[in-house]
């Protein structure tokens, strides 16, 4: 985190002397908690640096038999140059963004798995499954705010798509139990990422408080 705060202190130390500079922080997705600060470039055009996190979740459940424990967690940095066409605070952003998002699934040692259409006893075995998002994706969005304005509190919020998909890796114990391979484990992984690619659309929402100074 320290290192993404670094960079949000930089771009506001480029804005130094400008009118009409925003702090803002809100609440959204896929990063719970935002910070940024938004550079005016002009009457029409505008840049921004935020960083979101604080999203995570545990649990554990059970499938065909199967125990296991998940866990997932969010965090991102982000670039974006926004464009008002219009008077007012509508605008269309663009941008990029760096991603540390993560979802574990945990297999335990109890029920019977399916790999590649084998079952086989997990007893005693595990079956670890770790998908990740890319590290860095672009941004494509709309929102409202950080217009050139009146000093003091405003509003904003930005709706939009960040353009990646999750890839999975698995870790498992089960190759020479029941027939099991390699070949079966890593059949099984390409599924899964079949399965995830079709999902290239991750939805982007964050709305808060503009401090304009």
């Amino acid at each position: 985190m320290k290192k993404h705060l670094i960079c949000l202190a930089a771009l506001a130390t480029l804005g130094a002397g400008v009118q009409a500079q925003d702090i803002y922080g809100g609440l959204g997705l896929p990063g719970l908690y935002t910070l940024g600060y938004a550079h005016p470039m002009g009457s029409s055009w505008g840049l921004r640096g935020e960083y979101a996190s604080g999203l995570s979740w545990t649990g554990s459940g059970t499938d065909n038999g199967v125990s296991y424990n998940a866990s997932f967690k969010s965090s991102r940095t982000g670039l974006f140059a926004d464009w008002f066409p219009f008077k007012g605070g509508f605008r269309f952003v663009g941008g990029v963004t760096a991603n540390d998002m993560k979802f574990d699934l945990n297999a335990l040692g109890t029920g019977t798995a399916t790999i590649n259409n084998k079952p086989v006893n997990m007893a005693g075995h595990y079956f670890n499954m770790n998908l990740k998002y890319p590290t860095a994706t672009p941004y494509l969005g709309i929102g409202y705010g950080h217009q050139v304005a009146t000093k003091g509190l405003g509003f904003y919020a930005d709706l939009g798509v960040v353009f990646g998909s999750f890839t999975a890796d698995v870790s498992t114990d089960l190759v020479g139990q029941a027939g099991i391979t390699q070949s079966d484990v890593d059949a099984q992984k390409q599924q899964m990422n079949d399965s995830l690619g079709g999902f290239k659309y991750l939805p982007s929402f964050s709305a808060g408080m503009v401090y304009r100074y």
